[in-house]
């Protein structure tokens, strides 16, 4: 009798042990793997919420933007007519003398020089216009408003003017010579812009 109960407390041992040991085993290879997955999960959530907030302020703001297409559109175009890829000097140059005429300004004596990169600001080349301009003085004021006001579509710098007047009275016309920087983007690796005077 002994030895039965001594058997059955082995058999019921070996059954606590094997329990233990079909816990332990389901747990490392299953319930823990899971915590683990469910953990992993849970981070994803987070990080796909955080990036669904982020992605839903940056529609609200192209939305807005959408808006304003038309104006940013005409806006990039402005920037690129003031930049324009090549020289654009003769094209330029009539305009300069078209506008004179519209106020009254004889424009001649026009010489370009050759085109020369600004460092400080890569692939940008500027291009030195010398004039003469003749008029009265109202007249050449409206010119020079003109030629660096925001009417001016061309990215244009006056550098130097002088001013020469007649002094014996016969003429109210004054005359300014005028150096002007003329700015170009041509595109990248293209070299120095071909500048053409007719």
């Amino acid at each position: 009798m002994m030895g039965t109960r001594h058997a059955n407390r082995l058999w019921l041992l070996a059954g606590v042990l094997t329990t233990a040991l079909l816990v332990a085993v389901t747990y490392f290879l299953m319930v823990s793997p899971t915590f683990a997955e469910a953990d992993e999960l849970a981070v994803q959530t987070e990080t796909a919420r955080t990036q669904a907030v982020k992605l839903r302020k940056e529609l609200v703001k192209l939305q807005k933007e959408k808006k304003n297409e038309k104006q940013l559109t005409a806006t990039r175009d402005a920037y690129r007519d003031a930049l324009p890829s090549g020289s654009g000097v003769p094209a330029f140059l009539r305009q300069l003398q078209a506008d004179g005429g519209r106020v009254g300004v004889n424009v001649s004596g026009i010489t370009v020089g050759t085109p020369e990169p600004i460092e400080s600001v890569g692939g940008v080349w500027s291009i030195q216009i010398q004039l003469v301009a003749d008029g009265t003085a109202a007249e050449l004021n409206k010119f020079l408003q003109q030629l660096q006001g925001s009417a001016q579509k061309r990215a244009v710098l006056i550098e130097a003017t002088t001013l020469e007047s007649d002094d014996s009275g016969a003429s109210k016309d004054q005359r300014i010579n005028l150096t002007v920087r003329a700015f170009v983007a041509p595109p990248v690796g293209s070299g120095a812009p071909a500048v053409t005077t007719d």
